[in-house]
């Protein structure tokens, strides 16, 4: 027996979980399904933390973004009485005209962030457990965070159920068929239909749509947590006294970092892995890989560590590393939200509320023009041009 709805979202990940969780609010019949049970540990929106922070490096076109992504976030907060953000300031650290801190400052004074301007004297006595060389400066914003994956996605999908919404997890989607107005999703479970759909299936994108031939890597990303044996410094590195950061230790080379929330400090190198097919991922870490992060660790991080855990998550990367945020290019009624380019987390609450507002025919509010899928041609051709 088909089950019909008037919109469904394919995928219960960050953005999936938020477009449910918006959808709900409406007089909408809304179903949300996912091929494991979110949160989990087989996408990307797992391992205790992400960063959210307004002074972004990437692209001052972020920042109106991010600026009404903390609005949902307060506002998530306040209607489920989860602590969602955890405000410890963010640090930008790198080389005067590094990617990461010129780029930092651009946004900041484009969009009047409030910023400090940090030389190495500065850096050295505000925040003695970072080693920086002579070279290295730093952005430091006071609004930037942590924010907690599994309990934002468990808050999403509990408050689109009270709503009203409905949930299937543990289906594989089989097949999708598109028409003009409708919609008939095939999953091991059942077959769904409804007059639209939000895929925002991440780093299985491309195999759900494999006509749209969609230039996506998926990228293997793996997080370390160390224990800190220097006494000294453990108050040092704890969340009222220590940022979030990013760190261009090396020209295009970023690694960053978290404060010790009670399991340790964690530290992560950015889009260094290695490309693999998303069924691929396991949890597995070699002891090159931890060895690895080791070093960098002694090098620029003023403490004794020990090796604590890992976990592995994955990146779904396009060519420019900018999201996905579109109409399917022959159907109107089919929205895709994805993929995230390994910094799309904390745009989720806002970027839900987006794909809401596509599938409704609301109000967007901001321009997502950056995040077309025509964009692609364009930069082929730019490519092919330039050879």
């Amino acid at each position: 027996m088909k089950k019909s709805f008037d919109i469904i979202v394919v995928g219960l990940g960050a953005n999936g979980s938020s477009a449910l969780y918006h959808l709900s609010k409406l007089n909408k019949r809304v179903l949300g399904i996912d091929r494991f049970t979110p949160p989990h540990e087989f996408g990307s929106s797992h391992g205790e933390s992400r960063i959210i922070r307004q002074a972004y490096h990437e692209n001052p076109i972020y920042v109106p973004f991010i600026k009404q992504a903390y609005d949902v976030w307060y506002e998530m907060e306040r209607i489920s009485g989860e602590k969602l953000l955890l405000k410890t300031g963010g640090l930008m650290l790198g080389e005067e005209n590094s990617y990461v801190v010129s780029g930092a400052r651009l946004s900041a004074e484009t969009h009047g962030i409030d910023y400090e301007y940090l030389d190495y004297n500065e850096l050295l006595k505000r925040f003695p457990a970072f080693k920086p060389h002579k070279k290295t400066v730093g952005i430091l914003e006071h609004e930037a965070g942590i924010l907690f994956p599994e309990k934002c996605i468990k808050t999403f999908l509990y408050q689109a159920q009270k709503n009203g919404a409905c949930i299937v997890n543990n289906e594989m989607v089989l097949a999708i068929s598109f028409a003009d107005d409708r919609v008939t999703i095939t999953t091991a479970g059942g077959v769904y239909t409804a007059e639209k759909v939000i895929i925002s299936t991440g780093a299985w994108m491309s195999t759900l749509l494999p006509d749209l031939k969609l230039p996506l890597t998926v990228e293997r990303q793996v997080l370390h947590w160390f224990k800190n044996t220097s006494g000294h410094l453990q108050q040092k590195i704890l969340a009222k006294k220590f940022p979030v950061y990013i760190w261009e230790y090396l020209p295009g080379q970023l690694f960053y970092g978290f404060p010790d929330i009670g399991s340790g400090v964690k530290i992560a190198r950015h889009h260094q892995g290695e490309q693999i097919k998303p069924d691929e991922l396991t949890q597995q870490v070699s002891g090159d890989e931890i060895k690895q992060m080791k070093y960098i660790v002694d090098t620029y991080l003023n403490m004794e560590v020990v090796y604590d855990r890992s976990a592995v998550c994955m990146y779904t990367n396009t060519p420019d590393e900018d999201f996905i945020i579109d109409y399917h290019p022959e159907f109107k009624n089919v929205i895709l939200a994805s993929p995230c380019s390994g910094h799309g987390f904390k745009f989720s609450s806002i970027t839900g509320k987006l794909l809401c507002d596509m599938a409704t025919d609301g109000y967007f509010g901001l321009d997502i023009s950056p995040f077309s899928l025509k964009r692609f041609t364009n930069l082929s051709a730019a490519k092919t041009s330039f050879c």
